[in-house]
């Protein structure tokens, strides 16, 4: 009876996490597709993710569908896995008339309404605040989701770290906080600007912190679970520390070479994909044919949908009116009748 159990949820796992393989995995050919275009000087600026794939997708496997995300502008995986169409990164980050913020945002700022993503927020962890606001609302309402917010490892140094923490603390609020520990604040290396583990710094406000392997999803998923469930039951906020590494630069206009080496390889045994893999593969729910199919499929529809969007127009001038009042005020029919 217990090895048919066991023998019933190995089945029922095998799809999610060949799931959250693929997404990390799209993720990561989007990543470098943007990255190359931004070279080529046909896309302006980009964040990539490479290397937090992992602990993303494993945020994402333990949220349900009407959960909240305060995420920060390095969290494409967590919106691929999520189900937001490719198509809509790909469009907010070329800034085009299909993209749901109208080019208004800078790149890297993306929203999803429809799943449950608010807008980026450019100040570091200004999304913090907002997302104990949120699970204030869900709390007094007497709602059933999770608010989940992540942030790096900077972040932890700023004043609205400390007044997201404790709003939350207080109030016993329906929230979890993933640090995105990757290691640098832009040049700055973690231990340069915290002298503690990010862990330990929930101690200071009465809420568990936990510190979690960011390199591998399915250990990810499992700390992720914990802490939303436990939001969920009511038990309050909890911070994950997960500790990841940032493959790529900061941004597209940084250059990581001139204050470090790079430790962590694509393809290397540390790589969160490699790492994925060989979880998979050990599991019995995957082999190298299969996991060569997925890589395929990524490349072919990263190709297809960024050439699509690429062809879409900028948005029309008169777009920046919109959104802005209910009724367009005479001042601004003016202007608009200057541009047109």
């Amino acid at each position: 009876m217990e090895q048919q159990q066991k023998k019933e949820s190995k089945q029922s796992e095998k799809p999610q996490y060949i799931r959250a393989y693929a997404a990390m995995v799209l993720s990561r050919t989007l990543d470098k597709k943007i990255v190359s275009a931004q070279r080529q000087g046909r896309v302006g600026f980009y964040t990539p993710t490479m290397g937090q794939e992992a602990l993303q997708v494993g945020v994402s496997m333990a949220l349900e569908k009407e959960d909240l995300v305060y995420g920060y502008y390095r969290d494409v995986p967590m919106m691929l896995h999520r189900g937001v169409p490719i198509e809509t990164i790909i469009n907010q980050i070329m800034g085009n008339s299909a993209d749901t913020a109208k080019g208004r945002q800078m790149p890297s700022h993306y929203t999803s309404k429809a799943l449950h993503f608010m807008s980026v927020q450019s100040p570091v962890a200004s999304n913090l605040p907002l997302a104990a606001g949120a699970a204030y609302a869900l709390k007094y309402r007497q709602k059933k989701n999770v608010v989940v917010t992540t942030f790096g490892d900077g972040a932890t140094s700023t004043p609205d770290f400390h007044a997201g923490m404790n709003l939350a603390a207080v109030f016993k609020l329906p929230l979890v906080f993933v640090c995105e520990n990757n290691g640098w604040a832009i040049s700055l290396p973690v231990e340069r600007q915290t002298p503690v583990e990010i862990s330990l710094k929930a101690s200071a406000y009465g809420m568990p912190g936990v510190k979690a392997d960011g390199m591998n999803f399915v250990e990810m998923y499992k700390v992720a679970r914990a802490a939303i469930q436990d939001a969920r039951a009511g038990k309050g906020p909890t911070l994950i520390d997960a500790l990841s590494y940032r493959m790529g630069p900061h941004s597209t206009s940084d250059d990581p070479t001139k204050y470090r080496k790079d430790d962590v390889k694509e393809g290397s045994e540390k790589d969160p994909l490699v790492i994925g893999e060989k979880l998979l593969i050990s599991m019995d729910y995957a082999d190298d044919k299969l996991l060569e199919k997925i890589r395929n499929e990524a490349v072919k529809t990263v190709d297809e949908r960024f050439d699509a969007c690429e062809k879409i127009p900028p948005p029309d001038p008169i777009t920046a009116f919109q959104d802005v009042y209910k009724n367009m005020t005479w001042m601004l029919e003016e202007e608009v009748k200057d541009i047109l």
